[in-house]
């Protein structure tokens, strides 16, 4: 993909986990864990992602974070494409969706 968006809203009921598949074309999948306590905002968990995926993105992807959206797009033209899948999630009182953007 060229752009994509992570959308979160809602406040976790109980305590959880989300676990998020990033991979580069022609690198191995690599997995983005984020764990959460009851009453936590779906903006702080985007904030955790966002920290999360930037350490791994490195200098082919430009994340942005915005309250509860997080946004990648490819750094430039000649960066190889990306892709994200949520893998699992347990965080009960929040939605995710993944799309282009």
């Amino acid at each position: 993909m060229e752009a994509m968006r992570i959308q979160l809203d809602g406040k976790a009921k109980f305590t959880g986990n989300v676990k998020i598949e990033f991979q580069i074309r022609g690198q191995n999948a690599r997995l983005v864990s984020v764990d959460v306590i009851p009453n936590t905002k779906s903006d702080e968990i985007a904030r955790d992602l966002y920290k999360q995926l930037s350490l791994m993105a490195g200098g082919d992807v430009k994340l942005k974070q915005s309250g509860d959206r997080i946004t990648l797009e490819k750094a430039n033209k000649n960066a190889p494409p990306f892709s994200l899948r949520i893998a699992y999630q347990s965080i009960i009182g929040v939605s995710f969706l993944i799309d282009q953007d």
